[in-house]
């Protein structure tokens, strides 16, 4: 991956897995953390369908991020399947590089000729972030439409302002540890359900001359994957609401026990050799490498990567994921997962309704518009046809997911710039070069103080 924010990860994810998030780089793909008032609002809020959907013969337009591939499903799939469903309806698809993308939607809305249909990203994540471009009165409220409904809470949070909310969600991405299951039952091991229990398995395997992680911190935003772990249990599993009251001033990075805790949780592994003391000296393929070659029992990353951390390697085994157990003893788990970015109707369409009856078939669960969808392979299923088709790989974050037990990835609250800052410090203080936790936390404030505008 050569993005260096997991927004672009998750953009990437909901390009590569679905048209599947976030810090590009993960509710709220799985989030519960948008405030009390929010969640009951969205959860109240009356049912609708779409209203009538006009019989005249009319050409919708959308526009989305990413490469079109053979047998595209939004330019050349969605398109077939629409017009079987809505005879007298034409969709149009234009499907744009990102950086292209960012810029042709930014001079469009100026201009007022904005696509009917948009992609847009969760929370704050990205240049077309759902909540800025919400804010800005260019989306339309999708409160009421049984796919907003069918998404779950964790996906209504993902794309909720101000009570309302503005995009489908996609489907979800999320953070997790791959692991050798040969090498864990060779020296007797089980997956651990708490932190403690995962610092004796990095313990028994060093003891017995195996590394225990592999991660290539040279690529920087590598370190997200596992803070934002141990972060959905050390934080927002404790409030919800932090980074919405990060915003209002309520809360800092510098609140004793929040992240502090989490960077201490996370350098520890550096300190005690549990993470390769070669790590900033590793680009991040070439951690997944030696992961896949048998040379590490553990490394932190994403479901899309997958692919690459299943491939062939230099010798045969069984991998396994597990959520990292960032929480204490006799505590809950939770996983960080992300929602992928999403369809959204611009408020100045002309066909607002003809839009939304198309964002209902296609999340329905059950249209063939979904099936071809969640045929592609390019999401995770949480709902409908091909959700007990999902990688046995991703089941036990599926279950947290279900159960209310997961947090959106950090940066999708924060402002772009804000995550980087954190890695920066945190690089140095792996590297050696004197920098303390209490040195990154106030980096983190001070940057998003920065950033921040209201």
């Amino acid at each position: 991956m050569k993005r260096k924010r997991i927004g672009a990860l998750a953009l990437t994810a909901v390009l590569v897995l679905s048209s599947l998030t976030g810090c590009s780089k993960a509710n709220d793909a799985g989030s519960n953390s948008t405030s009390t008032s929010e969640s009951q609002a969205t959860s109240d809020s009356k049912e609708e369908s779409a209203g009538e959907v006009t019989k005249d013969n009319i050409t919708i337009t959308m526009m989305y991020s990413g490469t079109a591939a053979e047998n595209d499903f939004e330019t050349e799939i969605l398109p077939k399947l629409v017009k079987e469903e809505f005879p007298n309806i034409t969709l149009e698809v234009t499907k744009l590089p990102d950086d292209q993308y960012y810029t042709a939607l930014k001079t469009k809305l100026a201009s007022g000729e904005c696509p009917d249909m948009i992609l847009v990203q969760p929370k704050y994540a990205g240049a077309n972030s759902v909540i800025g471009l919400a804010k800005a009165g260019y989306l339309e409220p999708l409160t009421g439409l049984k796919a907003i409904e069918l998404a779950g809470v964790a996906g209504r949070e993902s794309f909720v302002y101000e009570n309302d909310v503005y995009a489908v969600p996609s489907g979800v991405t999320m953070l997790g540890t791959y692991y050798n299951k040969n090498i864990f039952e060779e020296n007797g091991l089980s997956v651990p359900t708490n932190w403690d229990e995962f610092l004796n398995v990095c313990k028994t395997l060093k003891d017995a001359g195996i590394q225990p992680i592999v991660m290539g911190d040279k690529d920087m935003y590598v370190m997200q994957f596992g803070l934002y772990q141990i972060a959905a249990n050390q934080v927002y599993a404790k409030n919800a609401s932090f980074d919405d009251q990060l915003r209002s001033g309520e809360t800092k990075f510098t609140d004793e026990g929040t992240w502090d805790k989490v960077l201490e949780m996370y350098k520890s592994l550096y300190d005690n050799g549990y993470i390769q003391t070669s790590s900033l000296g590793l680009g991040a393929q070439q951690a997944i490498q030696k992961f896949v070659d048998g040379e590490a029992a553990m490394t932190f990353d994403g479901s899309f990567n997958a692919a690459a951390i299943t491939a062939k390697g230099a010798v045969e085994f069984e991998r396994g994921y597990f959520p990292l157990p960032g929480n204490d003893a006799g505590t809950d788990l939770y996983a960080a997962m992300a929602m992928g970015a999403g369809p959204a109707i611009y408020s100045g369409s002309k066909y607002i309704e003809e839009c939304k009856a198309i964002l209902e078939k296609w999340f329905d669960g059950e249209s063939d518009i979904y099936k071809a969808y969640a045929d592609s392979g390019r999401f995770v299923v949480t709902y409908g046809y091909g959700a007990d088709k999902v990688n046995p790989l991703f089941q036990p974050f599926i279950d947290l997911y279900n159960d209310g037990k997961s947090f959106y990835w950090c940066n999708q609250g924060w402002p772009a710039g804000t995550e980087t800052e954190m890695e920066a410090l945190f690089s140095e203080a792996i590297g050696g070069q004197g920098t303390s936790v209490s040195d990154i936390v106030n980096g983190m404030q001070m940057k998003f103080q920065e950033l921040y505008t209201e």
